[in-house]
Parts: C-alpha cells; structure tokens; sequence
C-alpha cells in the first residue's frame, strides 16, 4: 500500500482524488459495549428513548442570529437560531459536530419533529474533564426552540459503572463532528477512528445536583449534572495496515448511504475526506471481509475545515479563518476548483435538512454562537 500517495501535495481550491483503498476501518470488539448498556440500564431504572427527552426539554433557544454573523451572511437567506445567555456565553463547553432528524431518518422526522443535534466539548486543562454533551433540539416551530443537553458517556468494561467520553490519553472527547443514523450516533475520534453511542438506550441517572460526579457510586448515579447520559455502544478503529488518516468532522450523505469524515490542518491545504458505506436500516458501517473500507477519498485542497458532507454529488467543505477570521463553504469535487460561499465566524460542522434543502453548521467562540442554515447551490455547470 502506498501512502505516500494517499497524502498527495495538492494546489489550494484544487480537490484531488486519492485512492480511498488506502484507508480501512474495523469495529474493536474489545470496545462494544451492549451487555454493558443493559445492565446500565436495568440498575438505573430502565433505559430511555429520544421521545422521552423531548418530553423534558429544559432550555430555550433564541429565534435569529447574531447581528455579527448576520451581516456576514446579508447576501444568503438564512434561517437560524442562538443557545440561551448562559450557554452562548459559556467558555468552558464549546459546540462542535451537527446533524440532525433529516440525518436519523429518511422521512427527515424523528418522533414527528424537525430536530437537530449539536456536540461540545468540555474545554479545560483540568483532568479528568466532563468529556463531551450533545444538545438535542426541537425546532418545528422555529420561533419556539427548545432543547436539552445529555452527556456522553462510556461505559466500563465490566458494565458496573461509567465515565466521561475521553479520549484514551485524557482530555475530553472533542466530539468535531457527529451522525445520526436510526439509533447509532456517530462521533468523530479525532485520531482513531468513530465512536458510536446508543440513542435507544439513553440513561437517566438518579441524581443531578452535582455537577463533579459521574457513573455509579455509593447508591446514586449521575452524569455531571445532566439529567440524561447516552452511553458508547461501538468503536471502530483504523485497521491494521491501513493509511493513517484522521477523523476531526463527520456528515452524512444519505442518498449515497456514505458517511463523510475529513482531516483538520491548520495552514495545510493537503487535509484528506474519506467515505465510508454505511447501512441506513441497520445504522451500521458496511463490512468486507471484517473491515470497512473507505468508498473513496481526496485531498480537499482547502485549509482548516471543520466540516464536509457530499449531497447530489457535491463536496461541501466548511473552512475556518479563510478571510481574516471569516471562515468560507466551499463547494467542489475532484477536478473542479472551488465555489466560494460566505460563511460565519467560527464555523464548524456540516449537516444537509434534505427535504428543505439547506445547509447547517453550528459556530463555537463566545459569545458569538449561532446555529444556521443556508439553501444549497450545488455547483455551476
């Protein structure tokens, strides 16, 4: 296997192809995590579904964007939302991945609602961290938002207990992109692979006034506050012999039945997408012979992107500090150069609403965090 030749030096705005045969996965059977999930569950009451945490959704959103980002999208229709004051202005959790209800199901509704989900990582130089959180919102009504936040958690091995989602050298999981797909939500580990955590099993711990404990303890359980924990069910891992690719972002292409991941380099233009087949009825990746190879891949030619998915046979890469702190959405596909779009200050992730056809990405710095969409516009012929 030559990977010199899967990690091609690339002209900016250029996407090249790179043989997607060089890149490999494997599910880690030492990391699945079902018996441990059900016995999680029958100790702590009984596992819980996405339709009972929107039965409790706690927080309210704000309808628009912020005036800042809003005049740097002036020339795109743009739909949107804010966190509340508290969250928007948090410094020590910072929202990254995105999908949503068009993602899980192909009727692009879950329960009946028209929902998005957004990952944050728990920012500290304290060990050990609260990991990583998604906040689950309802936005069919989009000027009465509300959502709810649930910590990821990962199992132990012997099922009695669990902690926060870290990384397997310490720090907190940064959780750069997520997919829905059925009950499975996929979680980008940055340089390992994907995790995947058990959206119908969700835990509800029996405390949540204490915000530094986790797992099974002393006749309680908690999540560091949180009301609700959705455990790690699977990883999948690069596989033996496999090109060393990293995984920062994840979307869903769900006509294709691919997840796209990519690679963050900072003044690197040469950073990698790869597509990986994945299984809408069963929510898993599609093996051969125990691995999952990757469909296909490329050098996207763009510097520190955050995001990318493929829709309609489209590459779209979210790109952060392009012009000055701007970051752009670039659309592309191999030997095509780059359409540039106008994209937000601290742009991250990438997730298509099909039947609406608009694009998302949720931004990160405080207190300038706004989720938005935008209509695709595919490529000029």
């Amino acid at each position: 296997m030559d990977c010199e030749a899967a990690a091609p030096s690339v002209v900016e705005h250029n996407m090249a192809s790179v043989d997607g045969c060089s890149f490999a996965l494997v599910r880690d059977p030492a990391a699945d995590r079902d018996a441990q999930i059900d016995a999680l569950a029958a100790r702590m009451g009984g596992a819980r579904t996405v339709a009972d945490v929107l039965g409790h959704l706690n927080r309210e959103g704000r309808a628009g964007i912020s005036s800042d980002n809003a005049g740097r999208m002036r020339n795109h229709a743009h739909v949107g939302f804010r966190w509340n004051a508290g969250d928007e202005a948090v410094d020590y959790w910072y929202p990254q991945g995105i999908t949503g209800s068009s993602d899980a199901h192909e009727s692009g509704r879950v329960e009946g609602r028209r929902l998005l989900m957004v990952s944050w990582y728990h920012r500290t130089d304290a060990r050990p961290t609260k990991g990583a959180r998604v906040s689950l919102v309802d936005y069919s009504d989009p000027s009465a938002i509300r959502y709810r936040h649930l910590l990821l958690v990962t199992p132990t091995d012997d099922g009695a207990s669990y902690g926060a989602a870290e990384y397997d050298s310490g720090g907190a999981l940064h959780a750069g992109g997520i997919v829905w797909v059925g009950d499975h939500l996929y979680v980008a580990d940055t340089s390992v692979g994907l995790r995947v955590y058990d959206l119908s099993r969700i835990l509800q711990p029996s405390n949540s006034d204490d915000g530094d404990r986790v797992g099974l303890s002393g006749g309680r359980s908690d999540a560091h506050g949180y009301r609700y924990a959705v455990p790690q069910l699977a990883r999948y891992r690069l596989a033996p012999g496999s090109c060393s690719i990293r995984f920062s972002f994840a979307g869903l292409d769900r006509a294709a039945s691919v997840i796209v991941t990519g690679e963050y380099r900072n003044g690197d233009p040469a950073g990698r997408v790869a597509r990986w087949a994945v299984d809408l009825e069963t929510g898993w990746l599609r093996e051969e012979g125990g691995r999952v190879p990757a469909l296909d891949a490329a050098a996207a030619a763009q510097t520190r992107m955050q995001g990318g998915l493929t829709f309609e046979g489209v590459h779209y890469l979210s790109s952060s500090s392009q012009a000055g702190r701007w970051g752009r959405l670039y659309r592309t596909r191999p030997g095509r150069e780059s359409v540039i779009t106008a994209w937000p200050y601290g742009c991250e992730d990438l997730y298509v609403e099909r039947a609406e056809r608009l694009i998302w990405t949720s931004t990160e710095h405080p207190p300038l965090r706004d989720t938005l969409g935008i209509p695709l516009q595919g490529l000029p012929d």
